[in-house]
Parts: C-alpha cells; sequence; structure tokens
C-alpha cells in the first residue's frame, strides 16, 4: 500500500516536472546540479579532476540509459528520495551506493565500453572491482603495477 503511494507521488511529481519546464530537466541533469548539495562536493571534485571519465554526467552512469521512460522514472525516485534525505538531515556521513543503483552503474558501464565487455566475461564480477579508480573515493588516486 505505501509503496503504491510512493509511485503515485513520483509520477505526479514527473509529470509537473515535464510541464513545468524542459530546461529544468535538463539543468537537474548536470554535474553542477548535483554538486549544489553539499553532501555531494566530494564526488563532483573526483568527477571533475578524475581522468577520463571527467567528461560525463552524473546520470550517465548512475540513471539507467535504456529508454526515456526508465531514465525519468529513476530520476524522479532517486531525486525524490534524496531531495527527502537532505532535507530531513538523513543524510548518512559515508554515501553508499545501493544494490539498485550498482546494477544500473554496471549496465552502464557494459553500455559505453561494450567492444571490450563482449571480449570478456563480467557475469560474476563488477566493473570496479578491477578498475578501481572509477570509484569516486578512488579518482584521484594512482595505480601501481
Amino acid at each position: 500500500m505505501r509503496r503504491s503511494w510512493i509511485v503515485i507521488i513520483v509520477i505526479v511529481f514527473l509529470f509537473v516536472i515535464a510541464i513545468v519546464s524542459p530546461k529544468l530537466l535538463a539543468k537537474t541533469n548536470s554535474p553542477e546540479f548535483c554538486a549544489k548539495c553539499h553532501v555531494m562536493q566530494d564526488e563532483y571534485v573526483t568527477l571533475m579532476k578524475g581522468g577520463i571519465h571527467n567528461s560525463l554526467r552524473c546520470v550517465d552512469c548512475h540513471l539507467p540509459n535504456d529508454s526515456k521512460a526508465n531514465f525519468y522514472l529513476w530520476k524522479g525516485i532517486d531525486g525524490t528520495k534524496d531531495v527527502v534525505h537532505f532535507y530531513s538531515g538523513s543524510v548518512p556521513e559515508r554515501i553508499i551506493i545501493s544494490a539498485h543503483g550498482k546494477k544500473i552503474v554496471q549496465e552502464n558501464c557494459i553500455r559505453c565500453h561494450e567492444g571490450i565487455v563482449s571480449k570478456i566475461n563480467v557475469s560474476d564480477r563488477k566493473c570496479w572491482d578491477c578498475h578501481k579508480r572509477i570509484s569516486h573515493r578512488q579518482a584521484g588516486l594512482r595505480e601501481t603495477i
């Protein structure tokens, strides 16, 4: 019952946003928008200074990019959740990606790098198990051999 109310609220929220301003939707896709939440400053800095992926937006990795409907559905769900946590003061000191978030990031890594990934088996591991520098916390560090 509670979950259905959440879905209804998210759908109404998305509908209002879509009507109010397509420019607003575009603005909320920018890394600068994500960084406005003070708890995301470290992640923003590591993205901007993190090497090869610094031309990406947060939504390129952290939201599903398989369809516009799925993208905006999860943008609404995740955005609403983030706003509630931020304004209720319940944001954890250390932000840890959820299981669903890990699944989305993995799918996006594979989508962008499908040529090379098609040559290896990734079914039983995550991209960041080997590529540690793609993690926000590790992006500024240099790997040694």
